[in-house]
Formats: C-alpha cells, structure tokens, sequence
C-alpha cells in the first residue's frame, strides 16, 4: 500500500504531482444579509477568571447604547488581565440591556446586573455589593480608561497599600495615555484632601481606587436619597475610614492621563443639573464633606473658604434655576426659594462667613435674604462665568485689604 493511500482526506489535494491542480477556495465574506448580534461581532477576548480577581471596575448603564462599547472594549484592552467588569443595567429603555448581555456572552470577566431604574448611586451600590475583586473602581458608560490604568493603580496600590490612590483625567481623547510611560507621582498629606478638591482631582468617584474590604466592613455607601453630589460624600466617608484603619497614610496622584472624561452628551452645567430639591440636596452634600474636612482632616482655613464659597456659588446657580429656569407657579417657586433662604442650611452659612471674614459675591444677598440679588448673580455665574469671576476676584482683593487674606 502507498504512503498517499493513508493520507487524511485534508491532506491528499497536496500529494505530489497534483499540486499544479491545487486551487485554494475563495474566501467567502460575511453574510451581512444574516441578522448578526452583538455577540457575533465583538472579538473572542474571553480569558479564564480566578475566584478572587485583582480588581472590580463597576459601570453603571443607562441609556448608553452609544458611547457603551467604547467604554467597554478600553476595559478589556487592560494590559492587567486579572479583572472582572460589573454591567449594572439600571432600567436603561433603550437596548444597553442586550449590548451589556452580548459583551457577558463573549468573555467571562463581564458580569451583568440588571435592576429597576433607581439612578447612579442605586447602580453603583448594587455593583459593589455583587464585586468580588480585592480592589474596586467605578466607570461611566459613555468614558474611556488607558489601557494601563488598571495596571499602574495596582501597581501604587500593591508598593503603598496605606494610602488611597487616584489618578488623573483628560476631557480631551487626545490626552488618554495609550503607550506604555514612566509615570510621575505626587504625595499629599490627609490634611490637603482640601486643596485635592479646590483643585478637581478629588470627588470624582471614577478617578480613584477603593479597598472593597473596607468598604463591606465600614459600611460607606452611596447615599441614594441624594440625586447630585452623592460621590463627593461617598469619597469622603470613604477617606475618613481609610485613614482611620491607616493613620499614616495619604493620597498618591498618578499624574497622566489615564481616564478620558467625555463631555460629549453629559448634562455638566449647574443649571442643567437641576433638580426640584436642587438646594436641600447640595447643602446636605457640602454640610456632610465641610463636617468631615474640618473636624477629621483639620484642613487649612484657605482649603475650607474655598470648599464654602463654592458652596455658595453652587446655591446661587440652583436658586436662579428656581426662579427663573423651573416650570411652575411663580409664587410656589419664590415660596421654595424663600424657605431655603430662611433654613437651617443658610443660617449656618450666614453664621460662618460673618464669623470667619470669608468673602463671597453671594454673602450680602445671603445675609439680607435677597431673592432679585441671588438671581442676578446666579444668571451671571451660569451665563457669563468669566464675568462672574472678574468681580469675584475683584471683590476678594478689596476684601483681603481690609480683613486680611484668610490663612
């Protein structure tokens, strides 16, 4: 019997003397007349997870059917494999639900949550509650992360597991870090987690990681009777617990890009932020951080006159929302207004910057419980900001002559 009598059925079209016949068959394309799921289109990237991986990234999802698989394949292009990456559906009406499905069908470090609609915090908490992951971080749908940050966050985390480690972000795409770099990194002190907030790197849940084990023994979560700001409290009982488990820790930056915040399509202004109980909301989110701040961190008196004249800057845009952006009666809004000016939250404001010389263009209408002032004022901020800051500025230089800069 010849050799060629036994060769495999795949391999006789190569015996010798018919290789001239040998035609290679055309590759055929996609049948793109066939209905494709997402499933079948995304790249076989599924790769084997371990009981505990390194890190959790939760990502809310809401509406995102856009920006949603952006956001998604930067996290499974992380040059650290050993993570999983929690969907949270939360109600979304448009088809996240199913992109989120087919991502979960195609690699197994992809969970899906999907619950009733209940906003950001009630995504996030149910997301940290599902995460098994040592570390935890947190994501928006429709942003982007460096295929490096999980990487160099654990990295930080690993060399200095006192301290709480936060990153940087660009609004631009451009700015996104996507080779491989020796990275700066600064170190501040508990007590300037102030100046981190004057400057706007802190706050922002999705630039920092978290110890998932001291968050399930602390029992920090995000406060879900709040629509706005409910990060900023989260991060700060977050870092009033951290510190009291490692006194001798402080806050480590890494100092590029690593996360690309996209303003395209997000509702960022103030004023577009409203919501009905816009002042009550943000004054229990100031109140909460001002407490934390000054009584745990001891934060300088520069640190917290900027955290309150930003307070005041946030009321009077939400006060001018009120009268003059809100649907409604006009007497039921100027009632609303009225009543918040004559509140808890305005006595203690009016109480601090009268006692502790702290300057603001809102102080006099605040102090005088003027409703015309606080609207102007609150239209200029939201309409013409550089205007606003001029005499802000302005009004702080003669303030300083004559009670002196706050220190």
């Amino acid at each position: 019997m010849s050799i060629s009598a036994v060769w495999p059925a795949w391999a006789r079209r190569f015996r010798p003397g018919q290789r001239k016949n040998f035609r290679p068959k055309r590759r055929r394309r996609n049948d793109f007349s066939k209905k494709q799921t997402m499933a079948d289109l995304l790249p076989d990237r599924s790769m084997p997870m371990t009981a505990q991986p390194e890190i959790s990234l939760v990502i809310p999802v809401y509406k995102a059917r856009q920006w949603l698989p952006r956001a998604v394949d930067s996290v499974l292009a992380q040059s650290c494999p050993d993570f999983e990456l929690i969907l949270v559906d939360d109600g979304s009406p448009d088809d996240s639900g199913a992109i989120c499905d087919a991502y979960a069908a195609a690699d197994l470090r992809v969970r899906v949550i999907h619950k009733p609609n209940g906003g950001a915090a009630s995504a996030r908490n149910a997301g940290l509650e599902a995460a098994r992951g040592r570390r935890l971080a947190f994501m928006d749908s429709d942003d982007q992360i460096s295929p490096f940050l999980l990487e160099c966050a654990l990295q930080q985390a690993e060399r200095f597991p006192d301290d709480f480690i936060l990153w940087k972000y660009c609004t631009g795409e451009s700015g996104l870090v996507k080779q491989r770099e020796e990275m700066k990194v600064s170190v501040w002190r508990q007590e300037q987690i102030g100046n981190l907030y004057r400057n706007g790197w802190f706050g922002a849940v999705w630039a920092m990681l978290f110890d998932r084990e001291l968050l399930q023994t602390s029992g920090v979560r995000f406060d879900e009777s709040l629509r706005l700001g409910e990060d900023l409290v989260f991060v700060f009982q977050y870092s009033r617990a951290l510190f009291a488990k490692h006194p001798r820790g402080g806050f480590r930056m890494l100092e590029a890009g690593l996360y690309f915040y996209d303003n395209n399509g997000k509702e960022n202004s103030l004023s577009r932020q409203f919501a009905p109980d816009f002042c009550e909301n943000w004054s229990r989110v100031f109140h909460e951080t001002l407490t934390i701040a000054e009584q745990v961190f001891h934060i300088p008196a520069a640190d917290s006159c900027a955290i309150y004249q930003n307070y005041l800057r946030t009321i009077g845009v939400g006060l001018h929302s009120v009268l003059c952006l809100e649907n409604g009666p006009m007497d039921e809004r100027r009632a609303r207004a009225r009543a918040w000016l004559a509140g808890p939250y305005a006595d203690q404001l009016r109480r601090v910057f009268r006692q502790r010389h702290y300057f603001s263009l809102y102080y006099w209408p605040l102090r005088l419980r003027w409703l015309g002032g606080f609207a102007r004022l609150g239209q200029m901020q939201a309409e013409n900001e550089s205007r606003y800051l001029t005499w802000h500025y302005r009004g702080q230089a003669i303030h300083d002559r004559i009670f002196g800069p706050v220190r």
